[in-house]
């Protein structure tokens, strides 16, 4: 699978994602357990997971959006890969042109076709590193338009329409935190890919030159500058290649032979048309411009190629598992099956009936136990104990734990708590926020420190409002994954 499927896949989630919402949670739970369990050997491949769900699942007006986007995207490819050859051939013949007058000048050959390369290879160096340069990222930002990548964003954007947005999707407002990093390598992506056809246009425009005209090189400056030292500069540029193309390192005799000054121009042009031997000294130099185009422009430009190329799929991947309601369809389908409408639990997993998905109808609570208040989820805790009383739960005493609490805080409480040896242990949780690593390795830690046997009461406080189906289900199945048959999730008050 190649990263234009990838992409492809990802518009096609976005909209089967949305689609799928209408579908009864309890249908959805029971039909993505089953997929679930059919690609169980995929699991440590979360995102290989979700394409292949969408095979068995995607509707058809979700892969169409998909299909455009993917021909869209090959589409701006080949324009890019034609443009870049054209511009490619177009400048190096122009610079490269001989009418028999005046000689091309070698120095403003490798200044054209190669210098300004190496510069924006160094501003995409910089932007794309892990540490942003303020410098870096003002010059790219400056330059955007002339960025190749950016000006087939904008085309994308502009044949894009709102009910099928299709590659604009990626750069859309609304998920730039998951698809931001997807959009920036998909341009970077476009944009090396520009390059690298540019090289190869300007390689194929002097070789051809090279074979079918007869060109004639010199060198000239007005900076004071001698062979010899000019001699060492080419010899240091060509270190790269002087060991396997030795032919392509200008010697010497040949930089003193070739260098003219432009009061002696109309005299050199009549000494290269009657004499044959310094005609075929002046043109030894094209071995150099074909390595220095070659080393400095086409072999950096297929390597950036290549790290986009690579960076482009990591992060549509990545992008797949973190889509809006896609860690809920992982869930589902990787997290042992307990719902409070069967009769008995999935027999692969053994599951108690009291599991962390259970709720107050299928798990009354006589207990007393102190209650954590997680990362301040009720201002008021106080205003929780007849709600908690009312689902059987008396409570002992309140805590705080998470939020500005430091780990080792949060160590010291569990420890504490397990040595008075409660009969459980509840937490209080924003039920609107999903459970976090920290809170995972939190109640992993109460495992750890207690008595596992003890409940452990995940209580949904949904504020002034009931704790929406979607909230409780976000809960009951991340915390379902930790397979803790004494965990479990309970909203306070009634669902939506």
């Amino acid at each position: 699978m190649t990263h234009s499927s990838l992409l492809g896949d990802l518009i096609e989630l976005n909209e089967a994602l949305d689609t799928d919402r209408q579908i009864d949670l309890e249908e959805r739970k029971h039909r993505d357990r089953h997929l679930g369990r059919k690609l169980q050997q995929y699991r440590s491949k979360p995102a290989f997971q979700i394409r292949l769900w969408l095979q068995e699942t995607g509707s058809s007006t979700a892969r169409k959006h998909s299909l455009r986007g993917t021909r869209l995207y090959h589409t701006l490819c080949l324009i890019l890969v034609a443009t870049g050859l054209l511009a490619g051939w177009g400048l190096a013949s122009a610079v490269l042109f001989y009418d028999g007058e005046h000689p091309i000048n070698i120095v403003n050959a490798v200044v054209i076709l190669v210098l300004p390369q190496m510069l924006l290879l160094l501003v995409w160096l910089a932007a794309t590193l892990p540490i942003r340069l303020p410098l870096a990222t003002n010059i790219a930002a400056t330059l955007g338009f002339l960025n190749p990548g950016r000006v087939a964003g904008h085309l994308a954007s502009a044949v894009s329409r709102k009910d099928n947005p299709g590659l604009a999707f990626l750069w859309a407002p609304d998920n730039v935190a998951i698809l931001g990093p997807s959009a920036r390598w998909l341009f970077s992506f476009w944009s090396q890919l520009f390059a690298f056809s540019f090289n190869i246009g300007a390689i194929a425009a002097a070789f051809f030159l090279v074979s079918f005209s007869d060109l004639a090189f010199v060198w000239s400056t007005t900076l004071d500058i001698s062979n010899e030292s000019f001699h060492r500069l080419l010899t240091t540029l060509s270190a790269p290649w002087s060991a396997f193309f030795p032919d392509a390192v200008p010697g010497l005799e040949l930089i003193e032979k070739s260098r003219y000054y432009r009061l002696e121009e109309s005299s050199l042009a009549g000494t290269i048309a009657t004499s044959k031997q310094l005609a075929i000294d002046l043109g030894q130099w094209w071995p150099f411009l074909i390595a220095a185009l070659i080393c400095y422009g086409l072999l950096p430009r297929l390597l950036t190629l290549a790290i986009s190329w690579y960076r482009l799929r990591a992060n549509l991947r990545a992008a797949l598992c973190n889509l809006p309601g896609a860690p809920e369809l992982l869930a589902r389908m990787n997290s042992p099956l307990v719902s409070t409408l069967a009769e008995q639990p999935e027999e692969a997993y053994e599951v108690a009936a009291d599991n962390s998905a259970n709720t107050r109808e299928s798990t009354p609570y006589t207990i007393r136990c102190p209650i954590i208040n997680w990362s301040g989820a009720c201002g008021r805790p106080d205003d929780i104990i007849m709600p908690l009383g009312n689902m059987g739960i008396e409570v002992l005493e309140i805590h705080r734990a998470g939020g500005r609490q430091t780990t080792d805080q949060d160590e010291t409480l569990i420890t504490s708590l397990c040595q008075d040896k409660p009969e459980g242990i509840g937490i209080l949780v924003k039920a609107w926020e999903p459970p976090l690593l920290d809170f995972v390795d939190f109640v992993r830690s109460i495992r750890r420190l207690c008595d596992d046997s003890k409940p452990v009461i995940v209580l949904l406080f949904g504020g002034q409002d009931s704790v929406s189906a979607p909230d409780s289900e976000t809960w009951q199945l991340t915390l379902g994954q930790l397979s803790d048959p004494n965990l479990h999730v309970e909203p306070i008050g009634r669902t939506a």
